[in-house]
């Protein structure tokens, strides 16, 4: 009785955490960004995964009341799922690097493997399986989890597959575990499946993994047939493992974002999100049946061998099956298609009419001057002046947006007949201290023209953003992650979350797509930091740490905006985030053109304490920390993964409109 109880209580918990947890992840501006991975096109909010962990929580406790026989059991499972799942809570809110998060795994693993097999006295060789098996199989939860459904399809059938095992051999901690599984993700499915939905996030992939990995292990401590354990798990580490090995035999970096899972391509085939999570949980559903045949007996295990590996080719087979069909189709009843072309507004963005807000600034003013030259029609619109606390969170300043029914009316006639429309405008302030005018400018009018653009039909929005908000990170990239550490950065940083939180709330068929460029340190003839650049480098101060190779972040205005320019002309969709790509400067190239002469070489180790001791001042004096990351940059340079710009086409190794503007030469704008 104690069980079901439990069970009724979690799955109400998780169906109704939700109306909890929305409000706390839009502050934290917790939005999941489509990438190279994703199957999603569109913002979306993620991390309710937290739901189900909260949900998990209260079932377990309520059964652990109760005193049963199997306390220490289930205490392990909770302990692990929790672990798992607070892991990935701190990937989606804060992010972690790939090394601190691997090894995390791994000592998830090696706790509840030692627990587990200390339990059921089971042979300590064991222990190092059962730990990568768990931290290998919250790896395939979380790169499975790309598609609405096919997550909280695959808790349901796995854990109850796993119930109905414990109910077979008499496991009561197993029937336990595999119904609380089954329970929290299936009600989590409305959330994720109905219109406007949100993503379980690390936080309830890693759940998932770490759920159903200590339980399978510990149920094969516990004398459980591995085929009957391996049956809810086979799909999943089937398609993660036949694709790992894929892409290193190919020779490609198997840790880049892709798409080349066999659910994703299924999806590529035209067939929607839930049916093609409707065919994995099918296959799944079939493998756990295959498996629960060795229960049986040695014969009937055999069968279901044999019927699990004819499932599992036929998985793996389908994309191809698919292809052929959907070929057929198309060239008898269809012209031929193009791959992720801008649905009901394929070639919008190469529509002659944009509009440029903030046209009269530094960037505004060069991007009017390319597209013109471009012979596009330019309708040059000046920013309107907004206000705003510094201390507002995302969801304040989404809400903010929409009280300004004047810019809005004003803008929206203005890009009344345009199809891209970028916002050029804002203040660029790295040294400024947090005031209600840079906030206006870098956090609330971003929002405010998707509103206006929204309205006014516009096909295509890029906003400007910078690649500050991602701080000191070891690479820059295209990820949603962002660590501000200054006011400016701060202003940027909550911005492109505040633009990711209107999208993800009120994005539409019908709405634009939303570009959100990030900007590294553009350099212009004129421009007041190149001025002051050229004067440092040419100043006995001009340094960088030894051996002065590491690649720059400083970029050409002319290099920005013909990227914006693409971008708006790309004829397909394009990623919600994009980095503007490397323009294959060093730290020491840069010195050495701006100057015209080598920069000293500095001890690294030298350099990383006097940054240490420039920051900690800046934690006092928040506007220093500016300076203080702009003589980082000098010395230290930063990495950049511009991934969106490598794959279409964009040189990384173009210096030469870079090399012109740091010597200090007048360069023409490109023409394409």
């Amino acid at each position: 009785m104690t069980t079901v109880v439990a069970v009724a209580v979690a799955c109400v918990s998780s169906l109704v955490a939700p109306f909890a947890v929305r409000p706390l992840l839009q502050r934290l501006g917790v939005i999941d960004v489509p990438n190279e991975r994703s199957s999603h096109t569109r913002p979306v909010i993620r991390g309710v995964g937290l739901a189900p962990l909260v949900a998990i929580v209260i079932g377990y406790s309520i059964v652990l009341a109760s005193d049963p026989a199997d306390r220490a059991i289930l205490l392990v499972l909770l302990a692990v799922s929790v672990a798992a799942g607070a892991l990935g809570l701190i990937e989606d809110t804060r992010g972690l690097p790939i090394r601190v998060r691997a090894s995390a795994q791994i000592v998830i693993g090696l706790v509840g493997a030692c627990a587990v097999v200390t339990l059921a006295d089971g042979p300590l060789w064991l222990v190092p399986i059962f730990a990568a098996a768990i931290a290998a199989y919250v790896n395939a939860a979380n790169f499975m989890d790309g598609i609405d459904g096919i997550s909280g399809l695959h808790g349901a059938v796995g854990g109850g597959a796993f119930a109905l095992i414990g109910g077979i051999l008499a496991l009561p901690w197993l029937v336990t575990a595999g119904l609380l599984l089954a329970v929290v993700f299936a009600a989590f499915l409305p959330w994720n499946l109905l219109r406007g939905g949100m993503f379980l996030g690390d936080v309830g992939s890693y759940l998932l993994g770490g759920g159903i990995a200590v339980v399978a292990v510990a149920a094969l401590a516990n004398g459980v047939p591995v085929l009957a354990v391996l049956g809810p798990l086979a799909i999943y580490l089937a398609d993660t493992g036949v694709t790992l090995v894929r892409r290193v035999v190919r020779g490609d970096r198997w840790s880049e974002a892709h798409r080349s899972h066999t659910y994703q391509r299924l999806c590529d085939q035209r067939l929607s999100h839930l049916q093609v999570a409707t065919v994995v949980t099918v296959a799944t559903a079939a493998t756990s049946f295959a498996g629960l045949l060795s229960l049986v007996g040695p014969r009937a295990g055999a069968v279901g061998a044999v019927g699990m590996a004819l499932v599992i080719g036929a998985y793996l087979w389908a994309p191809q099956l698919a292809a052929r069909s959907v070929g057929a189709e198309i060239r008898i009843d269809s012209p031929p298609l193009v791959e992720s072309a801008l649905p009901s507004r394929a070639g919008a963005g190469l529509s002659p009419r944009w509009a440029v807000v903030g046209a009269s600034g530094f960037i505004g003013s060069a991007l009017v001057e390319e597209l013109t030259g471009r012979g596009l029609e330019v309708v040059q619109i000046a920013a309107p002046r907004l206000l705003l606390d510094p201390s507002s969170e995302i969801d304040a300043v989404v809400a903010e947006s929409d009280r300004h029914s004047h810019e809005l009316e004003s803008l929206g006639r203005r890009l009344s007949g345009v199809a891209v429309v970028v916002n050029a405008a804002g203040l660029a302030a790295p040294d400024s201290g947090a005031d209600a005018s840079l906030f206006g400018a870098n956090t609330l009018l971003p929002v405010v023209i998707a509103r206006a653009a929204n309205a006014a039909g516009c096909a295509r929005y890029i906003h400007l953003s910078s690649a500050a908000v991602q701080g000191r990170c070891e690479v820059l990239d295209e990820s949603a992650a962002t660590r501000p550490f200054s006011p400016y950065s701060r202003s940027k940083a909550v911005g492109e979350g505040a633009l990711l939180a209107y999208l993800a709330e009120f994005d539409s068929d019908d709405s634009p797509e939303v570009v959100i460029v990030r900007a590294t340190s553009v350099q212009g003839l004129d421009r007041a930091t190149t001025v002051q650049l050229r004067r440092v480098a040419t100043s006995p101060i001009a340094s960088v740490a030894r051996p002065g190779n590491r690649p720059s972040v400083v970029s050409s205005v002319r290099g920005l905006v013909d990227f914006v320019a693409e971008v708006g002309a790309h004829r397909h969709s394009v990623p919600t985030i994009v980095l503007q790509p490397w323009e294959g400067l060093t730290t020491s190239h840069v010195l050495e053109l701006a100057g015209g002469r080598t920069p000293t070489m500095l001890p690294l180790a030298v350099c990383r304490a006097v940054l240490a001791v420039g920051f900690a001042a800046g934690s006092v004096a928040p506007p220093l920390r500016g300076i203080v990351r702009r003589v980082e940059v000098m010395w230290m340079g930063q990495a950049q993964n511009a991934t969106w710009a490598r794959s279409a086409g964009f040189s990384e190794t173009e210096t030469g409109r870079v090399a012109d503007v740091l010597r200090g030469r007048a360069v023409e704008a490109s023409r394409q």
